[in-house]
C-alpha cells in the first residue's frame, strides 16, 4: 500500500464565514492580530504571467468580475509587477499538481505556482475562500455569493495541493469545469483503433485478430474494430513504436493510452486460447487481465528501459495507460511494469449493494498492489441519460475517500449533467476531490443552505427521498444499472413521484419572492415534469402491453390511453432540451423507445374490434380471415440439426436453418434446444441476437407471429428488434416494436406484430435480442413466422 500523501499545508487564517452552515476548510488556523494591513478595495490590477493561455485569461476575468460585485473596485490587467496588485507569478520547474500558494507581500497579493493550472486553482481559490464566490451549476443561474467579505488581506496565506491530480467530470470541460478546479492531465480512453488502422492492416495483418473465423479490415471505430492480436510479438513493437512517437512530437506529454477498443472482440486462435486458459471469470465475464496487461507490461520495457523515455521534456514522469474494463476488470495475478497506469473502471453508485461495495474496494487495493506506481478510475455518475434523478451523494463520498486513502490519485467520470435532476452531485463531487477530508454533510448543508434559500429544506427531501430509495429498492449491482434503459423509470412508483412532487411545489411557495432561487427550483421542477411525463407514458405502455398479452376486454381504452400519454411525452420532449440547463437529455429524448401499438392492433384485430387510426393496410381482414396470413419463412418451429461451438469461450448451441445467434461469451450463457420439436431457450446472456436476414418488398404489410415465454428482471432487456435495409444494404429504419415486460409470462404467449415497409424496402433483418440476464431469467422461442398479409 502506497503511503498518503498529505495535500494541505497550514499557513494562515482568511477572516472569512459563510451564511448559513460552516464550512470547514483544512488550512484554516488563528487569525493572527494584527496581520490584516492590506485593504482589498486599495487594489488595482491583476499581473498576469507573459504568453497567458485561454484557460489562465478565463479565471482572471472570472476574478475581474467577483472582486467588482464583492469589493466594488474594478481591476484592470497589467503585464509588470506593481504595487495594489494581485500578481500572478509563475514559477519553475514545472509540475502538473496544481498545487499553488498565496501570501501578501507588502501592497500585493502574490499568487504563485509552477503551472498555469495551478494558477488557475489559486486564482478560484481567492474567488472562493476570500470573495465567497460559489458556482454551484452551470452558467449564470449557478453563481452564488455566500458569506461577508473581509476588509483587508491578512498578512501571511496559504498553500495547497489538490488530493487528486487529475479531476475530471466528462464533459463539465468548459466553464463550470474550470471554475471548480476540474482538470485533466492523463488520456486513457480506447485507444487502439487509432494505432491498429486499415494501412496497418495491409501491411502487416498477422498482428490483426481472427474473430469468427475470419480477420477484419479495421474501420478505425473503437466500437467495431476488434482488439489486435496480443499473442503477436510483434504487436506490441508496433504500441511502442506509436508511443514513442508520440512523445516525440510532443515532447511534453505525460501519458500515451493503449487502451483497448470499446468491445469484447478478442483474438479466438490458439495462441490466444493458451495464454488466457485456463480461462478464469470476474463479474461473470472472461478475465483477460492477464494477456492484456502482460500485453502492456511488454510495450513498457520497450518504451522506458529500452528506449528511455521516462520522463517529460520538463521533468514529469511519463505512463502508457490502459482501461481495466469489462473483461480486464479484475486485478491481474502478475506484477505490473511500474508506468504502466491502470484505469479501474466501476459504476460505484451501485456501492448501495454491500456486497458490491465490498468487493469494489477489496478490487482497488488488489490494483494498487499490483506494481504500478500510479493508479486511476474511471467511474459512471450519470446523469443523462437517466430520465430522474439519479442521487447516490453518499456513495459519491465514500468512495472518493476510500480512493484516496488507497493511493488513487487520478480522476476521471462522465458526468453529464441535467442540472434540475442532478442537483449538486457536480459541486460535491468537485469539492471531494480536491479535499475529501471535508465533511460531506456539511458541504451539502452549504449547497442547499445558499443555493435554495428559504427553500432549502424541501429541496433537500426532493433529492435525498430519491436518494434513499433508489438506494433501498435498486437490488443487486450491475453494470451501470439501467443505463439507456426504457424501463428503468419503473424504479420510482406514482407515490415517490407524487412526494417529491410535493416538496418541490413547498419549495416555490417558499421562495416565491427571490426571484434568482425561485427559477433554480422552476429548473429542477421542469426538469422533474419530465420524469413525471415520461413516467406515465412508460406506465401507459407497460399496462398495454400486458393487456395484449392477456388479451383483456380493456384493451381498445388502454391502447387510447397509451396514444395520448405518448404524445404528451413526445409533445414535452420535443422542446424540453433547448433549454441548456436541460440539454443533455438529448441523450435519453433522442433514443429510440419501442412502440407496442402495433401489438395491440394486431390483437384487437383478432378479437373482431373496430381499429382505431392508422392501421395498417389488410390487418382488419387479417383478423376476420387468418388465412389471408402468408408465410415466407421456413423453419417456423426453429428445428435444430446439431450443435456447435462458436469458439472455445462460447458454450454448444443448436443448429437452427436459416437462423444466427451472435452472443459476448459469459460465465453463465446457457443455449439450448427445447428438445426434439425445436425451439430455443436463452439464460445468462450477456448480450446475445437471435436473428436472420429475409428479402422483402417495399411498402407491404408483413406480420411477425411468434410464440415465447419468459422470465425478465429489472435491467434485462428483452426485445424484437427488425432493421430494414435497402438493395443497397443501407439501413432505412430499425422498429423497436416489443419489449418483454419484467416479471415472468407464466407459460407460453403469442406476441404477433404487423409491420408496414419502407420505401425501398428490400431486407429485413429479424432479431430477438436479450441483454443482462440475471438469476432465472431467461427467453424461450417455441415458434417464429414471418410474411404477407394478402
Amino acid at each position: 500500500m502506497r503511503p498518503v500523501v498529505v495535500i494541505l499545508t497550514l499557513l494562515m487564517l482568511l477572516p472569512f464565514g459563510l451564511a448559513g452552515s460552516e464550512r470547514l476548510v483544512s488550512w484554516r488556523g488563528e487569525r493572527v492580530p494584527g496581520s490584516a494591513r492590506l485593504a482589498l478595495d486599495s487594489l488595482r490590477v491583476v499581473v498576469l504571467p507573459a504568453d497567458a493561455g485561454e484557460k489562465l485569461a478565463a479565471a482572471v476575468e472570472d476574478l475581474r468580475m467577483v472582486f467588482f460585485e464583492r469589493v466594488g473596485v474594478e481591476l484592470n490587467l497589467a503585464a509588470r509587477d506593481q504595487k495594489q496588485a494581485i500578481f500572478l507569478r509563475l514559477k519553475t520547474p514545472a509540475d502538473s499538481t496544481g498545487s499553488f500558494s498565496i501570501r501578501r507581500k507588502h501592497s500585493r497579493i502574490v499568487v504563485s505556482a509552477n503551472s498555469e493550472n495551478g494558477l488557475v486553482n489559486g486564482i478560484y481559490a481567492l474567488c472562493g475562500d476570500l470573495l465567497g464566490a460559489r458556482w454551484y451549476w452551470a452558467g449564470e443561474l449557478g453563481l452564488e455569493y455566500v458569506g461577508t467579505v473581509p476588509d483587508k488581506f491578512p498578512l501571511g496565506g496559504w498553500s495547497e495541493r489538490p488530493a487528486f491530480i487529475q479531476r475530471t467530470l466528462y464533459p463539465a470541460d468548459g466553464d463550470f469545469g474550470r471554475q471548480n478546479r476540474l482538470v485533466r492531465n492523463f488520456q486513457f480512453n480506447h485507444a487502439l483503433a487509432k494505432i491498429f488502422d486499415a494501412d496497418l492492416y495491409a501491411a502487416e495483418p498477422e498482428v490483426f485478430s481472427l474473430v469468427q473465423g475470419r480477420k477484419r479490415i479495421p474501420e478505425g471505430h473503437a466500437g467495431l474494430d476488434p482488439q489486435p492480436n496480443f499473442a503477436v510479438a510483434r504487436t506490441a513493437e508496433i504500441a511502442a513504436e506509436a508511443a514513442l512517437a508520440h512523445f516525440e512530437a510532443q515532447p511534453n506529454s505525460r501519458s500515451f493510452s493503449l487502451s483497448i477498443n470499446d468491445n469484447t472482440l478478442f483474438d479466438e486462435s490458439p495462441a490466444t486460447q493458451r495464454l488466457v486458459e485456463p480461462l478464469r471469470y470476474f463479474r461473470t465475464r472472461p478475465d483477460y487481465t492477464d494477456y492484456v496487461f502482460g500485453f502492456m507490461n511488454t510495450v513498457a520495457e520497450k518504451v522506458f528501459n529500452q528506449a528511455g523515455a521516462w520522463q517529460t521534456e520538463d521533468g514529469e514522469d511519463r505512463y502508457l495507460t490502459a482501461l481495466a474494463y469489462y473483461w480486464t476488470e479484475a486485478a491481474p495475478s502478475i506484477q505490473l511494469h511500474p508506468r504502466v497506469m491502470p484505469v479501474l473502471t466501476s459504476d460505484r453508485a451501485q456501492w448501495h449493494d454491500p456486497e458490491y461495495r465490498a468487493e469494489d474496494k477489496a478490487l482497488i487495493e488488489r490494483w494498487v498492489d499490483s506494481g504500478a506506481e500510479r493508479v486511476a478510475t474511471w467511474d459512471y455518475y450519470f446523469g443523462s441519460p437517466y430520465p430522474y434523478p439519479r442521487q447516490f451523494n453518499e456513495w459519491i463520498d465514500e468512495s472518493i475517500k476510500y480512493l484516496h486513502c488507497q493511493g488513487v490519485d487520478v480522476f476521471f467520470s462522465q458526468l453529464p449533467s441535467a442540472w434540475g435532476m442532478d442537483g449538486g452531485k457536480a459541486w460535491l463531487t468537485a469539492e471531494l476531490l480536491w479535499d475529501p477530508h471535508q465533511d460531506a454533510g456539511v458541504l451539502l448543508d452549504e449547497y442547499y443552505t445558499n443555493f435554495f434559500g428559504a427553500a432549502a429544506e424541501p429541496m433537500r427531501r426532493f433529492y435525498e427521498s430519491a436518494e434513499v430509495h433508489r438506494n433501498e429498492n435498486e437490488g443487486k449491482a450491475d453494470w451501470i444499472k439501467f443505463y439507456k434503459d426504457e424501463a428503468g423509470v419503473e424504479l420510482f412508483p406514482a407515490p415517490l413521484l407524487r412526494e417529491m412532487r410535493t416538496a418541490l411545489e413547498l419549495a416555490k411557495e417558499l421562495v416565491v419572492a427571490d426571484a434568482r432561487r425561485l427559477a433554480r427550483v422552476e429548473v429542477v421542477s421542469e426538469a422533474f415534469a419530465f420524469t413525471e411525463i415520461y413516467a406515465a407514458f412508460h406506465q401507459a405502455r407497460v399496462r398495454l402491453v400486458e393487456a395484449a398479452i392477456l388479451r383483456e376486454d380493456r384493451l381498445a381504452t388502454l391502447l387510447s390511453a397509451y396514444e395520448r400519454a405518448r404524445d404528451r411525452y413526445l409533445a414535452f420532449a420535443q422542446n424540453f432540451t433547448d433549454d441548456p440547463m436541460h440539454s443533455r437529455m438529448k441523450a435519453f429524448t433522442t433514443s429510440v423507445q419501442t412502440d407496442p401499438r402495433g401489438f395491440a392492433l394486431a390483437v384487437l384485430a383478432e378479437t373482431g374490434a373496430e381499429l382505431p387510426e392508422p392501421a395498417m393496410d389488410g390487418l382488419a381482414e387479417w383478423g376476420k380471415e387468418p388465412q389471408r396470413f402468408r408465410s415466407i419463412l421456413q423453419n417456423v418451429s426453429l428445428e435444430h440439426a446439431g450443435q456447435q461451438r462458436r469458439e472455445f469461450l462460447g458454450p454448444l448451441v443448436p443448429l437452427i436453418s436459416g437462423w444466427y445467434l451472435d452472443y459476448r461469451p459469459s460465465e453463465h450463457l446457457q443455449v439450448t434446444g427445447l428438445g426434439d420439436a425445436g425451439g430455443i431457450r436463452v439464460s445468462g446472456a450477456d448480450i446475445l441476437s437471435f436473428f436472420r436476414d429475409q428479402p422483402v418488398l417495399p411498402e407491404r404489410t408483413y406480420l411477425l407471429d411468434a410464440t415465447a415465454a419468459w422470465q425478465v428482471s429489472p435491467d434485462n432487456r428483452t426485445q424484437i428488434r427488425l432493421t430494414w435495409t435497402d438493395r443497397d444494404g443501407e439501413r432505412l429504419r430499425i422498429d423497436s416494436s416489443f419489449r418483454f415486460p419484467w416479471g415472468t409470462s407464466g407459460g407460453s404467449r403469442r406476441i404477433v406484430i404487423p409491420f408496414e415497409s419502407p420505401v425501398n424496402a428490400y431486407n429485413v433483418r429479424i432479431h430477438f435480442v436479450t441483454s443482462r440476464q440475471d438469476g432465472d431469467d431467461f427467453i424461450q422461442l417455441e415458434e417464429v413466422d414471418f410474411g404477407t398479409l394478402q
